[in-house]
């Protein structure tokens, strides 16, 4: 090998020891940095558990205790609900039932209404037929009696007779 060979591997090797120098350094450095972000993260975490652990212990404890507490209000809730829908229809019927006796007194009170209506015209018709007639037929009578008074009372008087007299039929 010629030295202008020689001196150029030992530049190439020179570089790659320069290079191989550089990213040992810079692993070591990353090292460092991974070290330090590690006892940070470290802190982070005992921090983490210092405050937060307490809180998730409160809230698992009180998720067990509610849990069977919302299971029962769930269950009476459905109860409740399902014995609502029940009242609600025999009331719905029981209102219907109601509405359907109301309807039907309606009509027979009206019916009973009509005829006793109907049975009071008859009664009055009657009435008046058999009141009417005799008071008529009674009436007839007394001015009958009366036109007989005034002619008897006229003859005994005298003969002087009234033109209106003669009028009377």
């Amino acid at each position: 090998m010629d030295k202008s060979s020689q001196d150029l591997l030992v530049i190439f090797i020179a570089i790659a020891a320069i290079s191989m120098l550089m990213q040992a350094g810079f692993t070591v450095a990353m090292f460092i940095g991974a070290l330090k972000a590690r006892k940070k993260v470290m802190a982070l975490v005992d921090d983490v558990r210092l405050h937060a652990m307490p809180v998730i212990i409160s809230s698992r404890e009180l998720i067990q205790d509610l849990a069977p507490k919302i299971k029962t209000i769930t269950e009476n809730l459905t109860a409740t609900s399902t014995t609502l829908r029940a009242k609600a229809e025999q009331i719905s019927t029981v209102v219907g039932d109601v509405t359907n006796k109301a309807h039907a007194q309606a009509s027979r009170v009206d019916g009973m209404v009509k005829s006793t209506l109907d049975h009071l015209t008859l009664a009055v018709q009657a009435l008046e037929h058999g009141v009417a007639a005799p008071v008529r037929q009674v009436n007839g009578i007394i001015n009958g009696l009366r036109a007989g008074v005034d002619v008897m009372r006229k003859k005994t008087s005298g003969n002087h007779l009234d033109p209106e007299d003669d009028l009377f039929v």
